[in-house]
């Protein structure tokens, strides 16, 4: 792998898979920044299952099917989607800008450009508002230009590499999906209130609730690297009432600015061990957040907002469920990429589980009164968790997912080359899932689940 000697700078051309963009992002980036993303809880045994899971499925491909044209469009308009380029979109990430100057702009632009949905997060280094502004700006210029294909020179087609960089007029370029907005509910009810308005105001067209973080999980690489934030950096959407904005340790909510330390104490003053006290300093990121939350806080949130509600993080089918009972619009399969409960299952094992729990809650209500005679729809389930290659996308599809999400790979992306390098990353990962569809025999997405 070519290197450059800053960050964002990477020779993004000699970088053919997600985890060239991973090795190029280690060489480029800061350890304690590296680290802050890659890490895991305690012994990070859930972040590799995560990976491993994928190694222990095989695909059985069909062969002697007409796969002359791969279609990996889907369609989910009950949240917000009446059409996406592929079935992969962007989870929600905090701090970006961590990995790269350009941060959450710079990610959610490139997605757009690829009609990859992009989901903004609560704990960003960029406002909701200016995210939008800027992403709309760059998107709008991007469609003005209609200067070549935007599949790129990675796109599959059956039509010879010519057909790779026709020209397209700006009305030929589909408008990008709107965003997600990703929020954790905060005790004060008023202040997760503002922020669900403001991302309303910004266009946001559904709520993604995390709820596998009520507490921190123990990422010993941020305990041992006393992980903070950069003083220039801080939470653009979260004010603790009372105080000026957050600065320092996570730049959350409780936190106050810390400059970078390497050295090695036993104890405090007070006798408190460091590795306690910065623990306790790191897990200042939660405050603020609802500890008491139950399934009740649905009921909340929907005199809040009429847009679809998502909840991130389930893994058992009796919460999943619970989930439909409560009537959410959407179930998000998540152990938070192995950064919550070390020891929790991997997510692509866990998925079976949920989409029978969510089919067994929706036949639960049908026989109630809760909906009319006609035919009732499943809500969609979103997967994250160990993806790196476009099969394994096909593989979580084939388990029973409608869209599948990738963080730490737009992260690498973005650390190697900002803007474009998160369009490599996503180009990267349509054309390995083109390929296996090709390979297992299926043209189109719905022919996943049948095949």
């Amino acid at each position: 792998v070519k290197m450059a000697s800053r960050l964002g700078a990477v020779d993004l051309g000699s970088l053919v898979c997600v985890d060239d963009f991973e090795i190029a992002a280690a060489a480029s980036m800061a350890q304690h920044d590296f680290d802050y993303f890659a890490g895991g809880a305690e012994t990070e045994g859930t972040l590799r299952a995560n990976a491993a899971a994928f190694r222990d499925l095989t695909l059985w491909p069909r062969v002697l099917r007409d796969v002359s044209t791969v279609d990996t469009a889907v369609s989910l308009p009950e949240l917000g989607l009446p059409c996406l380029g592929v079935p992969i979109i962007a989870a929600p990430v905090a701090m970006l800008k961590i990995a790269h100057p350009e941060g959450e702009p710079a990610a959610a632009i490139a997605c757009g450009k690829k009609g990859v949905l992009y989901c903004a997060s609560q704990q960003a280094t960029t406002s909701i508002e200016k995210l939008s502004s800027v992403r709309e700006e760059g998107i709008g210029r991007w469609m003005s230009e209609g200067t070549r294909n935007d599949d790129g020179d990675r796109g599959h087609t059956s039509d010879g590499d010519d057909a790779k960089y026709e020209q397209k007029s700006p009305k030929a370029r589909n408008p990008p999906p709107n965003m997600w907005f990703q929020l954790y509910i905060f005790s004060d009810r008023q202040e997760t209130e503002g922020l669900v308005k403001r991302a309303e105001k910004c266009g946001c067209a559904a709520f993604v609730v995390t709820v596998d973080a009520p507490v921190l999980g123990r990422r010993e690489r941020d305990v041992r690297n006393k992980f903070a934030l950069r003083k220039e950096l801080r939470l653009e959407n979260v004010v603790v009432t009372g105080t000026k904005k957050n600065t320092g340790a996570g730049s959350e909510p409780g936190t106050e600015t810390q400059s970078r330390r390497r050295t090695t104490t036993s104890t405090t003053g007070t006798g408190t061990t460091s590795t306690t006290s910065t623990q306790a300093s790191i897990a200042k990121r939660v405050g603020g957040r609802d500890t008491s939350l139950t399934w009740d806080f649905i009921k909340w949130i929907k005199t809040v907002t009429n847009k679809p509600i998502i909840v991130k993080g389930i893994v058992r089918k009796d919460d999943a469920k619970l989930a439909v009972k409560h009537g959410v619009h959407g179930v998000w399969v998540s152990n938070h990429g192995g950064r919550q409960l070390d020891g929790a299952p991997a997510t692509l094992r866990a998925l079976p589980g949920v989409v029978q729990g969510v089919e067994e809650g929706t036949r639960d209500l049908l026989q109630t009164k809760l909906f009319s005679k006609k035919k009732q729809k499943r809500i969609p389930i979103i997967f994250d968790g160990g993806v790196r290659r476009g099969a394994d996308v096909v593989k979580a599809l084939a388990l029973g997912a409608d869209l599948v999400a990738v963080g730490r790979p737009l992260v690498w992306g973005l650390a190697c080359g900002g803007e474009h390098g998160v369009e490599t990353v996503l180009d990267i990962l349509k054309e390995e899932l083109t390929t296996a569809m090709a390979l297992c025999g299926v043209a189109k997405i719905a022919d996943i689940k049948n095949a």
